[in-house]
């Protein structure tokens, strides 16, 4: 039986929960895709809680409450101030007399890449400046409205001196909108893995072949993300699970080529095996100015990149000696500092400096490819052993992961293997973790953001929890997107968001605003049930007919992505005769839509995929997209999302030599299009 003081006891800590759910940014419901309002269950909310290292009782949760409320009024200064170019002014805190006087000194923060003079500035504030005031533990906070000199876009450290005391912050001055050039124009996506040409296995001088065939023909070239993973692993031979997204697999490197395995399919541990046995050799081998080189090279990095770049040696170092997954060492290198770090690396520099190396190999290929318009993929996570949440532990929730709720592509939903980044714990590090991971990705003309709705929110999934028990956690998403345009900017890189899934329209619209193009998938365009007309298309997108995760149009003209969903009971029957029954009146409606264009000549699937291309060409948006697999009439798709070692995901090879693909007559018609279309010049 539950006293009344046990009761009360319950009823102000199930508050308290709901109180701290909120200051941590966890949404109190969602809607689903059926527009069914889905509440967040005290229980997921409690794990989430304790899962960022709050117990759950009374005394913790207050002190937790009054940490995220209260704090930033006692430190002075915010961790970092995110505002727009123009913007004249920033906020401080202060508990004492008014008025207040003291400095401001403003420097360029020169290991993010910005320069420029130091500025000082003398500052007096009184009444007229505050813009909140707050009662504290009986002692008044005031939130004062602090002026800016005319600052341009970059970074800048700044240092508040009142009296004898000093604070520190960041500032980050954005642009309104992503880098973003005006023309319409097309790509091709390629899987690095799938090409095939000369006897080798697919790496980065296949790439930049099939990059200058794009370039002579005003296309550009998409590929996957190139991130560190390990192919060893079942689950690692994913282009996305990434054992770190700040730095890139040696696995494509153009030099030490793998003799190819296999004609159908890319054999990744094999291929992987061979080829850092190779590059191992080479650098024991090591000739003196190519050394010389590598050396220069880390020297030319600001301090962050440079430190980075040797713990994540080490970190691969470790992982060679200690076990793959990190969590399982002992924890003085499961929270390595930089002493123990340096006195590692000094002691096994040799075997530590290959994966240097290899980074630096890497970066010799990628800028072979800079002259190329090439868009590069920025996966949404990392996975836990990784050593980017190895690197920083403090912004990741360990006893979460990340997923998607259930819906009806994946009547499960989905958990993706990687822990979310905490949003205020991010916030607190000054989105330099975020930034790090933007500027190693922006490496060409165009930047595809996986999940960009993420931004937004993240949907979170206890552990050991199934997707039908997670909820929403909502970020700093203004500030966030303003750190992608100055980043966009700096580096020249136009966006892609991949927006696909659950969302409001306002989400999609903010990305749009700031010239992050939408992502546009032609199977799921529609009004009700009728596929979209070409004028209902945004001009600020990319239009594909399909991607990586969906079936090729000659797979999804069979119904093969029905069919295996339903052999790999990720549908149940009933959902499957739905699907079917629904995709004989998409099919239908899709020629009807031709047809209302004058575009439908024949029924054969070739004559189809061209007036299908024909007619997403003329929409305005600013990227088409196709894919070789759809030009070769192929019905595998390249992945089967809910599946491993069941689908040969992430591993079918093109049946065609590169080549020979550059000449393929239904190549040739889709290129005439584009010019006919105005997406190539005349």
């Amino acid at each position: 039986m539950i006293t009344m003081l046990e009761n009360s006891t319950l009823k102000n800590q199930k508050q308290l929960i709901c109180k701290l759910s909120e200051l941590l940014g966890i949404l109190p419901y969602y809607y689903n895709y059926k527009g069914e309002k889905i509440d967040a269950s005290l229980e997921t909310c409690e794990e989430i809680i304790y899962s960022l290292g709050v117990d759950i009782n009374e005394e913790a949760l207050l002190y937790e409450i009054e940490n995220l409320e209260n704090s930033v009024f006692k430190k002075f200064l915010e961790p970092v101030y995110v505002i727009q170019e123009k913007n004249e002014k920033i906020h401080i805190f202060h508990n004492g007399d008014l008025p207040l006087t003291g400095t401001l000194i403003i420097t360029p923060y020169e290991e993010l890449g910005s320069t420029g003079d130091k500025r000082t500035l003398n500052f007096s504030l009184d009444h007229s400046h505050i813009i909140e005031r707050k009662l504290i533990e009986n002692s008044i906070y005031s939130k004062l409205s602090l002026p800016l000199p005319n600052l341009t876009h970059g970074y800048y450290k700044i240092s508040l001196i009142l009296d004898e005391r000093k604070f520190e912050s960041i500032i980050i001055v954005h642009p309104s909108e992503c880098y973003n050039t005006k023309s319409r124009n097309w790509g091709i996506h390629m899987n690095i893995w799938s090409l095939r040409n000369n006897g080798y296995e697919g790496d980065f001088s296949h790439l930049r072949r099939i990059c200058r065939y794009a370039k002579k023909k005003h296309g550009f070239v998409s590929i996957h993300p190139v991130h560190f993973n390990d192919p060893t692993d079942p689950f690692g031979i994913s282009p996305y699970s990434a054992l770190s997204r700040q730095f890139k697999t040696p696995l494509y490197l153009s030099i030490e080529r793998v003799k190819e395995k296999n004609t159908d399919l890319f054999l990744y541990p094999k291929v992987w095996t061979k080829k850092m046995a190779k590059l191992k050799r080479r650098f024991q081998k090591r000739r003196k100015d190519e050394f010389l080189k590598f050396k220069k090279y880390r020297e030319s990095l600001s301090s962050i990149f440079r430190e980075d770049l040797k713990k994540f040696a080490v970190f691969c170092f470790l992982r060679e000696k200690m076990g793959k997954d990190w969590l399982t060492w002992k924890n003085d290198l499961k929270n390595a500092d930089n002493c123990a770090i340096d006195k590692i690396y000094r002691e096994n520099l040799e075997e530590v400096l290959f994966y240097e190396y290899l980074q630096w190999l890497i970066e010799c290929d990628l800028s072979k490819l800079k002259k190329y318009p090439i868009c590069f993929d920025l996966g949404f996570g990392s996975i836990k052993p990784s050593f980017d949440v190895w690197r920083h532990q403090e912004v990741y929730a360990l006893g979460c992961e990340c997923g998607a709720p259930p819906d009806d592509f994946n009547p499960q939903g989905q958990k993706w293997g990687f822990p979310p980044m905490i949003p205020h714990k991010l916030r607190k590090d000054g989105y330099i973790p975020l930034i790090k991971l933007l500027r190693a990705n922006m490496k060409g003309s165009i930047l595809r953001f996986d999940h960009a709705l993420g931004i937004f929110r993240t949907f979170w999934i206890p552990s050991g929890k199934s997707p039908k028990e997670g909820v929403y956690v909502k970020y700093p998403w203004e500030e966030i997107l303003g750190v992608i345009c100055l980043e966009s900017l700096l580096n020249k890189t136009e966006l892609v968001g991949e927006d696909l899934g659950t969302a409001e329209n306002w989400m999609r619209d903010e990305l749009m605003k700031r010239k992050i193009n939408s992502w546009r998938v032609f199977y799921f365009e529609k009004r009700d049930s009728q596929f979209k007309n070409i004028e209902e298309y945004p001009e600020n997108a990319l239009t594909s007919i399909t991607t990586h995760d969906l079936p090729t149009l000659k797979g999804y003209w069979k119904g093969l992505d029905l069919e295996l969903r339903k052999k790999f009971s990720l549908i149940d029957e009933d959902t499957y005769i739905k699907g079917f029954e629904e995709r004989q009146r998409d099919k239908r409606e899709i020629l009807n839509l031709l047809a209302n264009y004058g575009l439908k000549e024949k029924e054969n699937l070739s004559d189809i995929l061209i007036s299908l291309i024909n007619f997403l060409s003329r929409t305005k948006s600013k990227f088409f997209l196709i894919y070789p697999e759809d030009i070769l009439l192929i019905e595998d798709q390249t992945n089967l999302p809910g599946t491993t070692t069941e689908h040969p995901n992430w591993q079918k090879k093109l049946p065609v030599r590169l080549k020979d693909f550059l000449k393929n007559p239904l190549l040739t018609k889709i290129i005439n299009i584009f010019a006919e279309t105005g997406r190539i010049p005349h």
